[in-house]
């Protein structure tokens, strides 16, 4: 929970997040790992438009939807009969992945992502989801894994195609 204080035009209110993760070693090996996320967050106390920005939710890109473009999804807002784009106050994704060692060093992952954001509720007919599949490629190291996810839209494309994301450590 982060509560802010507005002044002037914005909001006093709270954002509320959550994420949980769950992992299962298959086979004598354990040499696959099945993974999943769940996450998801509400703003409390303030309107829309009086929130402020950096407190909103987004969703698409390496943290939440792999496949669609960093902040692809938000809502569109009527501010005074103009449309603005911005994030929501309703958030909430999953994810699941199969990792597989192929050696000491090298494993493979495959993975979907699904995502939505909203001004008013969690799942109701008419949000928009946007979710993301691919594959990726993990590289062990000292420090911790090497990534590199190529990921493509599969639903809610946004029309910019293939994603890549290279980062240190597991997605999630």
């Amino acid at each position: 929970m982060k509560p802010f204080l507005g002044f002037g035009t914005t909001d006093s209110g709270a954002r509320l997040t959550f994420d949980a993760r769950a992992y299962r070693r298959l086979g004598e090996d354990s040499r696959f790992v099945v993974a999943a996320r769940a996450q998801g967050g509400l703003i409390v106390g303030s309107r829309l438009l009086a929130t402020p920005r950096d407190d909103l939710f987004y969703s698409g890109g390496g943290g939440t939807v792999r496949g669609q473009p960093y902040q692809s999804l938000g809502v569109t807002a009527n501010d005074g009969g103009t449309p603005v784009e911005t994030g929501g106050t309703r958030f909430i994704a999953v994810s699941a992945e199969v990792r597989a060692k192929v050696t000491d060093t090298i494993g493979i992952v495959g993975f979907v992502d699904a995502g939505s954001v909203s001004d008013s509720t969690f799942t109701s007919p008419g949000d928009d989801w946007h979710a993301g599949a691919g594959l990726g490629l993990r590289y062990a190291t000292g420090f911790g894994p090497i990534r590199l996810d190529i990921a493509t839209p599969v639903g809610g494309d946004t029309g910019d195609g293939v994603q890549i994301y290279i980062g240190i450590g597991q997605s999630f």
